[in-house]
């Protein structure tokens, strides 16, 4: 290992910029005693090491060719560089870009020409000499084709590549080149393509194979992630259609849940082995595959399947009996209509479903809708037996319904939502894009048939919008007639809801209840009001709400009344109204409870008792993983109940987003700290483990947690004088690099959110970017004048940067003027991190989103990204990709985030 680092203080001739544009560079270095150690005098520890430089005293060198392209990339960030003792500073420095001079595009081909006099190339990199200043443009990772085209534009040739060329090249080339001579690149819409997946099986009972190929339009196929001959990105207009990577990762994770084991990646093979998996995967994944899928299979898998008979279940309607019960029988039969006794079926059943041996070596299974439909229809659904058919309560009897209906389609997806027609409320001035008239029309359904429904879209596709359809809809049909309607929401988005009924519904009496002057709000009601108050203001006036005629109740961010004993969801539980309607885009945030919590709204009793729940879910969930029939029981229970739509599903129209994980070192102040605080927090955890007081240790995890992300973030963060005074480099690694960061979005004309958790946070960059000039807004859970702040960030003329509480800001904002999102600080959530982002990417957006995450590595931050992949299955319940809050975590789990 090379020595120790010592502070170094580096002198460069006065016509160093000169010298950098030959190639051959003369610099001097000296030692400084007293001087702090930086990360760059760390780096150049290392390259002094590896050149086989004495690194002691003061070193004259001379510098050239790969010599000097390491002693530049050493260099960057370095606090002490200048021209002579005590002369001009020079700042070396990461973020650089090659400036066109021109960027047009003639009809399919795209002309391209660089300023090569801003550019010289030093060994393998690129930098840019300026006044004061020495830039490295970075293109690490670049593919090599792409690569040397930059290296022709960095020489100043001029490029003419085929349209199609330049849209594949162009993500690469996003770090490094300055597009804003060709405005028309901005105005670009990155959309993913569609594609067929072509699966071919063989192979018999103990051991089958699949191979996978990727088929986009007019394009040979390909294998799952891997390159291939494409006729993409295709460009229509403004709209140009890339390769759906996402799309093909959600495939190869359909193979691994489906137990499916790589055999060959590069020939996109995959192997199943043994007869439990291979019966599962026959009568399980099977038809799922062959719903959505193309699949050809061999003569040996043909046999194998012919080899299992599956008992599949059948439900008769009989006619009623003249009351509002339905009557049914339930039968099960195989595919060539042999019926199967339902004492057998039930013995099966009880033996795992692992076949029973018949005729010709054939094997009799229960179809998976009988495992997971039927059995918790028995179980959980208010049904009697009369005469040897079935009889249903109302309610029980409409689910039997859509049951039947479903029987033989996918029974785990609620995706289907087709075939409810809406018809547009007079009062409705708006325009509702297909999926969100059908969302209404659902809502619609759900509401008068069952009278409660979650709707559960991504966030930014519009629920606000849908439900004052239906909202206004109800009243239009007189089903709400004089009742009023209460919205539920959190303060700060009482103004986002009063502002959209004033744009989509202008005629409706809307009245706000929060703040000082209620009592003047209540009086001299008309006909049709809908209400809108807060969560807490609820809990205070419930007395009064508890004496109105509410016909339609909402709830907005439903997923904040997700601890059942809270005091607002208490109030909630406590409305009375003939329908109920919750809208989240996160509504599993912890785990499977905050469902049942939402269910206890908007249907009481359908997932039972909060202890029947913990049975029959959370145990199961917590002894058996996520694995097995729970998590689709469960999801087909609430399945009729819930509506879930994503971006990729129903907004094909959305521009690409992309998220970069940019990761700082802790500077050596940070450092010493964070491993003190580390140290000491684990003496202080084991010793309350040691003497059993298991409670006291978790609170101490979490307080050491929060002081160790605080150290991640800024030293400022820990409230002591001496870490205050210090310079934004050692006080904040992240600090200072987003500050770089902000510079070079402001420069270029980008429009930028910051998030952050914490708020002296978000003080300490507001006073950084004073100092730098840059204009910014502040919202955080302080701020009063939210709406204010967003019209004047949304605004043409606003400021170039909108500094934002990660709680504060989650919920509601839209913010499509920027095109740049910064989390200074991951959130144990990444729901709510992906939330906040989508305030930026959402529609209404017009160009790509760069997302950054700033990370600190080797930290806790890095475990806790590891961590949130795992967390985020939980929720796949509804397809959500939430997880818990550090509170919501198990202590094995902290711990694992403590010692690594």
């Amino acid at each position: 290992p090379p020595p120790a680092a010592v502070a170094w203080s580096v002198t460069l001739p006065p016509n160093w910029r000169e010298a950098v544009v030959r190639g051959r560079l003369a610099a001097t270095m000296a030692e400084e005693k007293s001087g702090e150690i930086s990360a760059a005098d760390e780096s150049l520890q290392h390259w002094l090491a590896a050149a086989g430089v004495a690194t002691r005293g003061t070193l004259n060198l001379a510098l050239d060719g790969q010599r000097l392209a390491g002693f530049l990339v050493a260099m960057v960030g370095h606090p002490q560089v200048c021209t002579a003792r005590g002369g001009d500073g020079v700042r070396i420095e990461d973020g650089g870009r090659i400036v066109l001079t021109t960027c047009e595009r003639i009809g399919e081909r795209v002309r391209l020409r660089a300023d090569n006099g801003r550019t010289v190339r030093i060994g393998d990199g690129f930098w840019q000499p300026g006044e004061g200043s020495l830039t490295r443009i970075p293109t690490e990772g670049m593919a090599s084709d792409d690569l040397e085209l930059v290296v022709k534009l960095a020489a100043g040739q001029e490029l003419e590549l085929p349209l199609g060329r330049f849209l594949a090249a162009l993500p690469a080339w996003q770090s490094c080149i300055d597009w804003s001579v060709g405005p028309w690149v901005d105005e670009l819409h990155f959309v993913a393509a569609t594609f067929q997946v072509e699966v071919a099986l063989e192979g018999g009972m103990q051991s089958m194979e699949a191979t996978v190929r990727i088929r986009y339009p007019d394009s040979e196929p390909v294998v799952p992630g891997l390159a291939g001959r494409l006729a993409l990105p295709r460009i229509d207009g403004a709209r140009v259609e890339v390769r759906d990577m996402a799309g093909e990762e959600r495939v190869v994770r359909r193979l691994e849940n489906d137990r499916f084991k790589p055999l060959d990646l590069g020939q996109g093979r995959w192997r199943l082995s043994g007869d439990a998996e291979v019966l599962a995967f026959l009568t399980h994944s099977l038809a799922r595959w062959e719903r959505e899928w193309e699949i050809t299979s061999g003569s040996r898998f043909e046999q194998a399947r012919r080899q299992v008979v599956v008992a599949s279940p059948r439900i008769t309607l009989l006619p009623a009996a003249g009351d509002d019960w339905l009557r049914f029988n339930l039968s099960f039969q195989t595919i060539d209509g042999i019926e199967v006794p339902a004492a057998e079926i039930r013995t099966l059943l009880r033996h795992g479903n692992r076949g029973k041996a018949g005729s010709g070596g054939r094997r009799l299974v229960v179809s998976p809708e009988v495992e997971e439909l039927i059995d918790p229809l028995f179980s959980e659904l208010d049904l009697r037996q009369e005469d040897g058919s079935f009889v249903a309560s109302p309610a029980a009897g409409e689910l039997v319904r859509e049951i039947r209906k479903r029987l033989g389609k996918s029974i785990i997806s609620n995706d289907e939502s087709s075939g409810y027609p809406f018809e547009m409320p007079v009062g409705l001035h708006a325009e509702l894009r297909a999926y969100q008239r059908e969302g209404a029309g659902w809502l619609w359904d759900r509401v008068r048939r069952f009278g409660g429904a979650l709707l559960a879209d991504d966030m930014g596709l519009g629920k606000t919008l849908q439900t004052i359809a239906l909202i206004e809809r109800l009243f239009e049909s007189g089903d709400v007639s004089g009742d009023g309607v209460l919205v539920v929401a959190t303060a700060s988005l009482l103004g986002n809801w009063r502002a959209e009924w004033d744009r989509f519904a202008p005629g409706r009496e809307v009245r706000v209840l929060h703040g000082s002057g209620r009592e003047g709000v209540r009086k001299g009601v008309g006909r049709g009001v809908v209400w809108l108050t807060s969560f807490g203001t609820l809990s205070r006036d419930l007395a009064w709400h508890l004496r109105q005629g509410y016909r339609v109740v909402v709830v907005d961010e439903a997923s904040l009344m997700r601890n059942p004993d809270t005091d607002h969801a208490k109030a909630l539980f406590k409305l009375k109204a003939g329908m109920r309607v919750a809208l989240s885009g996160t509504p599993v945030e912890n785990g499977v409870r905050d469902l049942w919590s939402i269910f206890r709204f908007i249907q009481p009793g359908w997932l039972g008792t909060r202890e029947e729940f913990r049975d029959r879910y959370e145990v199961p969930l917590a002894d058996a993983g996520l694995a097995g029939g729970v998590l689709r029981r469960l999801r087909l229970k609430t399945s009729p109940f819930v509506l879930r739509r994503t971006k990729e599903q129903v907004a094909a129209d959305l521009p690409a987003k992309l998220v970069l994980d940019e990761y700082c070192d802790l500077s050596l102040d940070q450092r010493a700290v964070y491993q003190q605080v580390l140290e000491e927090g684990r003496r202080q955890i084991d010793g309350l483990r040691d003497q059993r007081q298991d409670g006291a240790a978790r609170m101490r995890m979490l307080t050491v947690l929060l002081r160790l992300r605080q150290t991640c973030c800024d030293l400022a963060l820990l409230k002591n004088d001496r870490f205050n005074q210090l310079l934004v480099a050692r006080r904040s690694a992240k600090l200072e690099r987003l500050l770089r960061l902000l510079e070079e979005a402001v420069n270029g004309s980008h429009r930028v959110l910051v998030f952050s958790q914490f708020q002296t946070q978000l003080r300490e960059i507001e006073k950084s970017l004073e100092g730098l000039g840059i204009g910014s807004l502040r919202l955080d859970g302080q701020t009063r004048n939210r709406q204010t702040l967003v019209d004047r960030f949304q605004g043409s003329d606003g400021p170039p940067v909108f500094l934002i509480s990660l709680k504060a800001g989650g919920y509601g904002l839209n913010l499509t003027a920027a095109d740049t999102v910064v989390h200074f600080d991951p959130w144990w959530n990444p729901a709510a991190e992906a939330q906040a982002s989508d305030r930026a990417h959402r529609i209404g957006q017009t160009r790509p989103v760069t997302i950054y995450r700033l990370l600190t590595r080797g930290t806790v931050e890095e475990k806790v990204v590891r961590m949130q992949q795992r967390k985020r299955q939980l929720a796949s319940v509804i397809d959500e990709e939430g997880a818990g809050e550090a509170a919501g975590w198990s202590e094995a789990e902290l711990l694992e985030v403590i010692r690594g």
